[in-house]
Order: structure tokens, then C-alpha cells, then sequence
């Protein structure tokens, strides 16, 4: 067992193999916040691991107590804490069942007991996380369920972790020892790098544009939400900007778009960074196809190259491509289809396939996403710039790339369990919009996207605003809702409670980025060891002082939420509620449920409709409780690295009574008023 860093630990069976998450990705640990934690010891020694071969795989025996509920390997859209489960971890663009099929499957697991385990392989690994009975010498005789109710889930959480890993002669791996699952959690964000901290732009809202959209139909929507005061910060484009999308150009299709430069210079000039859709998949006519062939794979994509990101010469030509774009104003991309869909559908590259750098198939379902992130992000570090998008894969380590998942799928419980579930595994997951049925969906749908970590309105099966047209067909042919006035009021009212968040956010991501926790995050993180919270999902925290529980579509409009112990406040009536009990209300359409911790001081800003590079927000400061409060601003350019090397300060804003004092200067930010909620 080698020591790494205060509290992590890193053991060796076997041989391991070339291509890993740490291997490949790399690992620059955010030592600066390790180095202020507790030096845990392990939880467990080296010689209590069973390592077990067999023919073509090895097996971990990982002790597990029957009382420890586990949590994380990645992205789970089904389920939410994984105690007594089976999860065979592998990349899939249609995670339809609980089995471990994902778009992000994360090697990496996290207990009650505040210790995580990264396993540091590439492979389609299976964890059995405490649903095996082993039979041992000298056991005692096992008893049968026999056939009375309820035999079917006695054996679960009665044996150790068992993972599974095939293809392998031997594995690293890595243990998080926290005093709590969320400080085993932000071990492992700080082991990977920090979390990310984006442009403070970035936390605005994204609208995704009608793909069948020229450059005409793009500048007059981009007006159309400006003159109707929708709050908007990036304008993203879909399929439809490249000559070619189906395997991709990364060129501009001339005849939707014939002066793309003078088009982003106009939404520019209207305050809209731009994001663009793209695949990493190379078609024959992009000028970059000839200089990618020697440095990709041995099968095609929709007749495309795949580019093998673990070669410097595909790394290069890919970035330097996007160099380019991003020269040209584009401030983020969206990278799509990256999630394989060789086993459940007809695209993808088979696990045969064979790679420049000595990776096969398997190894690059589990690494292209966020081999393709690092790909990306070269051009904004190059100039020193931040940018913020959004992906479809991920894996292990990625908790500091500036990409929020998202997915085809639509199913909303799912999408609601997906931000809790994400939080355990260094990602970040947005329940994106993309249709509705009637007008509630849509609200509900656009609540729960303003309280995750990316706001996005993705509109583009529809030429109108959703909220004029909610019906796809109708959208089209040009039939608005005859309330369109009404539900528009709605849409603004909601965006721009989004947009009062933005100084709050800015720094719960600064804490994301030097404390590695999570800005978004299941309340079982923040208290643990209450029962009635260890499955609950659909509540949240946000930061250290919010907690959101979005009504989910389909469940009506009732809202069960269990408040923890302590006092909260009620953030839209104000009323003051003791915690440790279940509350329930009647939500209307136009409101999300939020709670406010006793304690609190909440910085809410006027909303703006978008925000510019010298953007002052005028704040609100809202103090809840009778006692002092205090809460930190973060005052920086908002858009560049220079935060990297110390160029951004933390103001503390405190309120006794209703006075408000600081401990610096703020740039940026303008105190209007305090109001006390008591």
C-alpha cells in the first residue's frame, strides 16, 4: 500500500494493464486542498483484499459491511444508492435498464462508512456491491428463503464488494479515507484534478436553436428572446452548421450560413457566447480526414474516422481544427455521440477494434469521452480562456473538465435522479428540456433544469420558442397556444430566478473547483446516518444552503420532501419550518420548491437578461434566522484562468441585525439591500 496524498492510498494486484483512466486521462491532484485535510488512515488493509485470477479475468474480494450503503459508479439513471445491486459498468447511448449500462460509468464507489475506492481500469468491470453470499470454510449452513414473501431480496447487502474485471492480469487501485461520504467524494474530485469552475457566463441559460435554421432564422430567434426579455447567455447550434454532420466536416455549410463570422459577430453584439454541436467522427470531406488517418481506428463511424485521442498527432489536428472555430467566436461545444451504441442499435465501433496506441475496442468505449473533452479543451487553455459545454460520455477523473452530461433519453424521474446519482462520481448531469406534451411538462421540465448544474432548453425540433408552441407540429406550421402570453410570463419568471442564483453558483463551483465538493449533491451527503434520506434523490442540495425539490412530471403536483434536522425556511412564503419530518404542499405550475437552511445568507441577484464582461450584479442579501450570517462572493474576471494563479478574491459578506459589513473591496457586485427572514 503506497501513501499518495493525505488520506489516499494506492495498492497494486497483479499486473495492471497500459491503458487506465489514470494512465491515459492523467491525474493532477489539487494538492493545495489535500494537504488541509485530515490524513486519514485506510479503512481497510491491503492483505484484507481477496485477488483472485481466473482464466482471462481477476476478481476483487473488497470488504464491505453489511450496515455501509454504497453509492456512485457513475451516471446511474435507474437507481440511486447501489447497495445490494449488480452494475456491469459499460458506455451505451440507450441505458434503458438498471444493469449498468451508461453514459458515464465511473469505476468508483463511495460508502456511508466516508471512504470511496476508485478501481483504475478501462475494462466492462462488474461490481457486486454486497448481493453475494460466498460459501466459506467452517460457515455455518446457509438457510433458505424457502418460498415465503419477500424471499427474493434476503440476499441482499450480505457479503463483501466483488468486482469483476475481464481482460486483465491485474489492477491498481485507489482509496478515499474521509470522515464522510462527502469528504470521501471531494478526495477523489481533488485527486482528479478539482472540480470544474466555469466562466460565471456559463451559468446562464442555454438556448439550442431549430437545426433546419439558417443564419436568417438564427439572428431573428436570437432577437425575438432578447426583445421579449428571455434571459439567454449562449445561443447553440445543432446539427445543421457543418457541410456534413453524419459523420462530421467541422466546416461551415455555406449555403445556411455564407458569412458565419458576420453572423457571431451579431450575436455577439446581442451578448451571446455561441456553442456548437459536433461528433468526434471525421468525414471523408473534412479537410482535416488525410492527416487523421494514421491516428485513428481500424473501423468507421457512420463512414467516419475515429480519431484515437490517446496519439498526440490526433490530439493536435483535431484541436488545432478547433482552434480555428474558436478564433472565429465560438465559445464552447457540445460533443455528442461519443456513448456507443454498438451493442443496443446499429452505430458505434466494435469492441474488436483496433487503435494506434495499442488500445482496443473496449478500452476506448470507456475513455473517448472524456479523451475527446481533453481534445477539446486545448484551444480555450491555450489562450487561457474558460468555456463550459456539454457531452454525452464520460468516465474516471473527469471532475474538472468543463462538460455537463446529458442524454436522448427523456424519461423526467430519471433525469432528476441522474443529477443526484452523478455527484458521487466527479460528473455533472443537466435535465436538459427537449419537448413536451402540454404546458405543465414543459414547466416542470424548465424548473428542474434551472436548479442543475446547466440550464439547457434544447428547441431544436421547433422554429418557435416552446412556450409559444409546446406541440411540435403545431410549432411548426406556425399555431401558438392561445395562453402563449401566459405560459411565456411563466418561462421568464422561472429563467430569471435562474439568473437571481448566479453570484450563489459562481461560488459553489469555486468551492467545487478548490474543495472538491459538489455543487449539486443528494442530501445523504450532507447528513448522513438518517434513514429517511439514504434513497431520496429528488431533493438536493445546492451550495451549502439550498435545497431543491423540483416537482417531477407524471407525480402530480403534490410535493413529499423530508427536511432534515434543524430549522428551514420556506424560500417562496418565508415561512419558518422545523426539520426532521416530511412536509407535503401543492406546488403551482410556476413555482419550485425550495428551502432555505437557518443560517443562510443568500445572495440573490437582479436578474440579468445576460451576462457581459463587466456585468455588476445587484444583489439582494437575504439573511434567514435571527443570528449573524455571512456568505463569500468570489471577484474575478469571470472569464479567463487567471483564478489558477491567485487572481481572484473571496469576500465575506456578513449581516448582524440588518447591517451589513465586508472584509474587502467586491467588483462586481453591488449590495442594494439585506432583508431578514426570521
Amino acid at each position: 500500500m503506497i501513501r499518495i496524498a493525505n488520506g489516499i492510498y494506492k495498492m497494486t494486484f497483479g499486473t495492471p494493464e497500459k491503458f487506465t483512466p489514470v494512465s491515459v486521462l492523467g491525474t493532477d491532484p489539487d494538492n493545495r486542498g489535500l494537504s488541509v485535510l485530515p490524513d486519514n488512515k485506510p479503512p481497510f488493509c491491503e492483505d484484507d483484499i481477496v485477488f483472485s485470477r481466473r482464466k482471462g479475468a481477476i476478481t476483487l474480494e473488497i470488504p464491505l459491511d453489511p450496515s455501509e450503503d454504497v453509492y456512485g459508479l457513475g451516471l446511474m439513471l435507474k437507481s440511486f444508492r447501489q447497495s445490494g445491486l449488480k452494475k456491469k459498468l459499460r458506455s451505451n447511448s440507450d441505458p434503458t435498464a438498471d444493469t449498468g449500462d451508461t453514459h458515464a460509468p465511473v469505476p468508483f464507489y463511495a460508502t456511508t462508512k466516508g471512504y470511496g475506492v476508485l478501481i483504475d481500469t478501462a475494462r466492462y468491470l462488474t461490481f457486486y456491491c454486497g448481493n453475494v453470499k460466498k460459501k466459506r470454510p467452517g460457515a455455518e449452513k446457509q438457510i433458505s428463503a424457502g418460498t415465503d414473501r419477500g424471499h427474493w431480496w434476503i440476499k441482499s447487502g450480505t457479503g463483501n464488494m466483488f468486482v469483476d474485471i475481464p481482460s486483465a492480469d491485474g489492477v491498481d487501485i485507489y482509496v478515499f479515507s474521509g470522515d464522510s461520504i462527502k469528504d470521501a467524494v471531494a478526495r477523489y474530485n481533488l485527486f482528479s484534478g478539482g472540480g470544474v469552475f466555469p466562466p460565471i457566463w456559463g451559468l446562464g441559460v442555454l438556448y439550442r436553436a431549430y437545426m433546419p435554421g439558417d443564419d436568417e432564422h438564427i439572428l431573428g430567434l436570437a432577437k425575438e428572446l432578447r426583445d421579449e426579455k428571455i434571459p439567454c447567455d449562449i445561443f447553440g447550434l445543432e446539427p445543421g452548421w457543418h457541410t456534413h454532420a453524419y459523420s462530421c466536416t467541422y466546416d461551415w455549410n455555406r449555403e445556411k450560413f455564407p458569412d458565419p463570422e458576420g453572423m457571431l459577430k451579431k450575436l455577439h453584439g446581442m451578448g451571446y457566447h455561441v456553442n456548437l454541436w459536433e461528433h468526434a467522427y471525421v468525414h471523408p470531406t473534412s479537410p482535416i480526414y488525410n492527416d487523421m488517418k494514421d491516428c485513428s481506428g481500424d473501423c468507421f463511424v457512420w463512414d467516419g474516422l475515429v480519431p484515437d485521442f490517446a496519439t498526440d498527432k490526433a490530439k493536435k489536428v483535431f484541436s488545432d481544427r478547433h482552434k480555428m472555430l474558436k478564433e472565429q467566436g465560438i465559445s464552447g461545444f457540445k460533443l455528442d455521440e461519443a456513448d456507443n451504441s454498438d451493442f443496443t442499435a446499429n452505430w458505434g465501433f466494435p469492441d474488436f477494434a483496433a487503435f494506434p496506441s495499442g488500445m482496443d475496442g473496449e478500452q476506448m468505449h470507456t475513455l473517448i469521452g472524456a479523451l475527446y473533452q481533453k481534445t477539446m479543451l486545448r484551444p480555450y487553455e491555450d489562450s487561457g480562456e474558460r468555456t463550459f459545454g456539454q457531452c454525452r460520455q464520460s468516465t474516471a477523473l473527469a471532475s474538472s473538465f468543463p462538460y455537463v452530461l446529458y442524454s436522448d433519453l427523456y424519461d423526467h424521474t430519471d433525469f432528476v435522479r441522474g443529477m443526484a446519482s452523478a455527484a458521487f462520481s466527479g460528473i455533472m448531469w443537466t435535465p436538459e428540456v427537449r419537448f413536451a406534451e402540454s404546458t405543465e411538462e414543459l414547466l416542470r421540465r424548465i424548473e428542474a433544469a434551472v436548479v442543475s448544474p446547466q440550464t439547457v432548453l434544447n428547441c431544436y425540433q421547433v422554429p418557435s420558442p416552446p412556450w409559444k408552441q409546446w406541440d411540435y407540429e403545431k410549432n411548426v406550421r406556425g399555431v401558438f397556444l392561445p395562453d402563449a402570453d401566459i405560459v411565456t410570463d411563466a418561462v421568464r419568471k422561472i429563467l430569471r430566478f435562474r439568473m437571481s442564483l448566479i453570484p450563489y453558483l459562481y461560488t459553489a463551483f469555486y468551492r467545487y473547483y478548490s474543495e472538491g465538493v459538489p455543487v449539486v449533491r443528494p442530501p445523504v451527503m450532507d447528513y448522513p446516518g438518517i434513514p429517511e434520506l439514504k434513497d431520496v434523490y429528488d431533493s438536493y442540495m445546492i451550495g451549502d444552503g439550498l435545497l431543491a425539490a423540483p416537482v417531477i412530471f407524471g407525480q402530480g403536483n403534490r410535493k413529499t420532501v423530508y427536511l432534515p434536522d434543524g430549522v428551514w425556511y420556506d424560500f417562496n412564503t418565508g415561512e419558518r419550518i422545523c426539520g426532521g419530518r416530511y412536509i407535503s404542499e401543492d406546488i403551482p405550475l410556476d413555482v419550485i420548491p425550495l428551502f432555505v437552511k437557518e443560517g443562510t445568507l443568500l445572495p440573490l441577484a437582479e436578474p440579468l437578461e445576460h451576462i457581459s464582461e463587466n456585468a455588476v450584479f445587484d444583489v439582494t442579501l437575504k439573511a434567514y434566522g435571527e443570528g449573524e450570517c455571512s456568505c463569500t462572493l468570489m471577484c474575478d474576471d469571470g472569464h479567463t484562468n487567471a483564478y489558477r494563479a491567485g487572481d481572484i478574491s473571496e469576500v465575506t459578506l456578513t449581516v448582524r441585525g440588518e447591517n451589513v459589513t465586508s472584509d474587502r473591496d467586491h467588483p462586481g457586485y453591488c449590495i442594494c439591500a439585506v432583508e431578514r427572514i426570521k
